[in-house]
C-alpha cells in the first residue's frame, strides 16, 4: 500500500510540474542577424543545424522545430554545400571556406553573411582564402519572387577549420624562369620563417645574391636580361638556429 501511495503522489507531482513547464525552442543556438539585402535592413535569427522548418503555435505560445541536418542543406531544391580546406601545417593560414549553390530560382540575389564580419563586408563572397584554423560560419540568404510574392530563404552554416599538427617543412623548388611563366625562386612555406635568409652561389662558389626575409616575391635576378642559363647553387638560413638547407637550381630562359 505504501508504495502504491509513492507512486500516486509521484504521479500527481509529476503532472502538476508539467503544467508549468514553459515550450521553449528547441536546438536553439542560433543568433539574430542584420544583413542589407536590396539595400535594406533585414533582421532574421538562425538556427544550430537545418534552418527553421515549422512552427507550432498553441495558446499563444510559439515553438519552433530545428534539426541537425547534414551538408549541404536543401530547401525547396535549392541546395547549399559547404567546401572546407583544413590548415595544412602547424599553425599555417591557409585554410578556405567555398560555399557552392545548386538550383537557384530564377533571377534569385545571394546574401552571404560571415562571422567574423571582416571576412567579408560586402557579404558578396562565396569563398575566402587565406584562413587560420578557428571557427567561422556563413548565413546564406536567397532573395527571389515566387509568383509575384517575394520570398527568401535561410541556409545558417557554422564552420571548423581545423589545425594541422604537421610543422611546416620547407620544399625549394628547382626550375627557375626568369622571363617565363616561373620568374621567381619559390620556397613553400618559407614565410613561417621571417628571419631567413636566402643566399644564391654560381657554379664556381660565388655569392651572387644574398636576400634577408624573402618571400618568394623577390627577384633573385633583378636584371633578367643578365640571367646565364645554367646550374645554381642556394643556401637557406632560416634564421632559427636550424641546419641550413643547401640544393642546386636550374634557370632557364
Amino acid at each position: 500500500m505504501k508504495r502504491i501511495l509513492l507512486s500516486y503522489f509521484a504521479f500527481i507531482s509529476f503532472f502538476v510540474h508539467s503544467q508549468t513547464i514553459t515550450p521553449s525552442v528547441f536546438n536553439s543556438g542560433g543568433n539574430t542577424h542584420t544583413v542589407n539585402i536590396n539595400s535594406q535592413p533585414t533582421i532574421y535569427t538562425d538556427n544550430i543545424g537545418e534552418v527553421f522548418v515549422e512552427t507550432i503555435s498553441n495558446s499563444g505560445t510559439v515553438v519552433t522545430q530545428g534539426f541537425i541536418q547534414p551538408n549541404p542543406l536543401i530547401i525547396n531544391n535549392t541546395s547549399v554545400e559547404i567546401v572546407v580546406g583544413h590548415v595544412t601545417c602547424l599553425d599555417k593560414a591557409d585554410g578556405f571556406i567555398k560555399v557552392e549553390i545548386q538550383n537557384l530560382p530564377p533571377n534569385a540575389q545571394v546574401v552571404y553573411s560571415w562571422t567574423p564580419n571582416a571576412l567579408c563586408l560586402n557579404s558578396d563572397c562565396d569563398r575566402i582564402d587565406s584562413l587560420s584554423a578557428g571557427n567561422y560560419s556563413v548565413d546564406v540568404i536567397i532573395s527571389y519572387t515566387l509568383s509575384g510574392n517575394p520570398k527568401q530563404m535561410f541556409f545558417p552554416n557554422a564552420v571548423t577549420i581545423n589545425d594541422s599538427q604537421e610543422p611546416c617543412k620547407i620544399k625549394a623548388y628547382t626550375g627557375v624562369t626568369p622571363n617565363g611563366n616561373n620568374p621567381n625562386f619559390t620556397i613553400d612555406n618559407i614565410e613561417n620563417f621571417p628571419k631567413n635568409t636566402v643566399m644564391i652561389f654560381n657554379r664556381w662558389g660565388v655569392e651572387l645574391f644574398k636576400i634577408q626575409g624573402y618571400n618568394n616575391r623577390d627577384k633573385v635576378w633583378p636584371d633578367n636580361k643578365s640571367v646565364i642559363e645554367g646550374t645554381y647553387f642556394y643556401i637557406i638560413d632560416l634564421g632559427d638556429g636550424s641546419k641550413l638547407i643547401k640544393g642546386w637550381l636550374e634557370v632557364l630562359n
